[in-house]
């Protein structure tokens, strides 16, 4: 074992670097305990608030789209404002969405033949419905990588090789990810779309959407007037974007938000579930008096987890601390 592989087993989570970040209560009583691990930046990058070991490494997943469109913007894509939107997109495959990737893609004179994602069902009711295979538009990632193409377009890169881990893109990319989080990448693989997907701490994510939402206001307002094109109308990230707080789900329980004047959040939760990781945030902006009360109870009405017995409601998620 090299060095460098004993310093990431030792960067990786241990089961005792987890804390316990939300439970489920029925009747009174907790019925399911989800663990975690969750840091919160100040604007100027300074770690300020945390549960468990935010300073291991972790797959940040999805929730870093917003960064590798700053890398796009600056190799030179230019895109209608709230189109944006679509290219950090964790998207459901409306029919909306997916015109709006055909849209991106078709702005660079592509088509869908060029998108090197996986297929999927559309995760849309009445788009799946209509469906009548799987496609790569569907796929949630493809906004992005309709951005990957467009941006080798724009940058007159190759666009057969945009995946490759040192195609220019993607070392733009992992410079991106360097400079916001104030890291070195140490370790880099392959994420379920088919792109480079580099590790970080939960600290460096958190600090990097901060400096997102200060420095690349014009993409965090894309997102912010647009939750639904991020996602769906109704998801995570839609809960928290409509009380103005930039908000990325990430596979595996993983949600990052940033408030307006650049404090960053990250959590990830031990199992990969989704569901505690917005109750566990929202815990924290209210602890960091990063949110009013009344912001934060809209946004956990809106990802409530309601335990039921019959017509009754007898409890719910909340955080554990």
């Amino acid at each position: 074992m090299n060095n460098l592989t004993q310093t990431l087993h030792y960067l990786t989570p241990s089961p005792t670097d987890f804390v316990e970040i939300a439970v489920l209560e029925r009747a009174g009583f907790v019925e399911s305990r989800h663990r975690g691990i969750a840091a919160v930046t100040s604007a100027d990058g300074k770690l300020i608030d945390h549960l468990g070991s935010p300073k291991r490494v972790i797959y940040p997943r999805s929730s870093i789209k917003p960064l590798q469109a700053v890398a796009m913007q600056r190799a030179g894509l230019v895109l209608a404002d709230d189109d944006w939107a679509i290219v950090v997109a964790s998207h459901h495959a409306s029919e909306a969405h997916m015109r709006l990737v055909s849209k991106v893609l078709a702005g660079a004179g592509l088509d869908d033949s060029a998108l090197q994602c996986p297929v999927a069902w559309p995760a849309d009711q009445a788009a799946r419905s209509a469906a009548k295979e799987p496609t790569k538009v569907a796929f949630n990632c493809s906004g992005k990588h309709a951005g990957f193409l467009a941006t080798c377009v724009a940058a007159g890169w190759d666009t057969a090789t945009y995946l490759e881990t040192e195609h220019p893109l993607q070392v733009l990319i992992r410079e991106i990810l360097e400079e916001y989080s104030g890291e070195r990448i140490l370790h880099s693989t392959i994420d379920g779309c088919g792109a480079p997907l580099h590790m970080m701490t939960v600290e460096g994510l958190a600090r990097a959407i901060g400096a997102f939402a200060v420095r690349n206001q014009d993409l965090a307002a894309s997102m912010l007037r647009n939750p639904w094109i991020v996602g769906s109308e109704d998801n995570t990230d839609a809960a928290l974007m409509k009380e103005g707080i930039v908000c990325k789900l990430g596979a595996e329980g993983v949600l990052v938000a940033a408030t307006e004047d650049g404090h960053g959040l990250a959590v990830k939760v031990a199992d990969g579930s989704h569901r505690p990781a917005p109750f566990a945030l929202v815990g924290l902006l209210q602890r960091n008096a990063l949110i009013d009360d009344a912001a934060a109870a809209r946004i956990l009405e809106r990802v409530a987890v309601p335990v039921t017995g019959g017509a009754q409601t007898l409890g719910g998620m909340r955080a554990a601390f």
